[in-house]
């Protein structure tokens, strides 16, 4: 079930916003989300958006919190 959806455009206004922002401003959620199980998906280009999104996510749960996920397909890239 989604519960939320957070809107991220990088060229539709003056100020660019990207996936990563949105992760960041959203830390405590993320991090309530996975201690209650929740799965992320990635999915988008794989040279610009993927890696800026991953060191979020290292940023907001740490890296073995985020291999262990990946571990238990919990965390899963779809990207091009």
């Amino acid at each position: 079930m989604i519960e939320r959806v957070d809107l991220a455009f990088s060229r539709d206004q003056q100020e660019r916003i990207y996936v990563q922002h949105r992760l960041h401003a959203a830390t405590s959620e993320v991090r309530a989300w996975v201690d209650r199980g929740a799965a992320i998906y990635v999915c988008g280009s794989l040279e610009g958006m993927a890696p800026a999104v991953e060191a979020t996510l290292v940023d907001i749960l740490g890296t073995a919190a985020l291999q262990r996920m990946i571990g238990e397909g919990l965390c899963r890239r779809d990207v091009y």
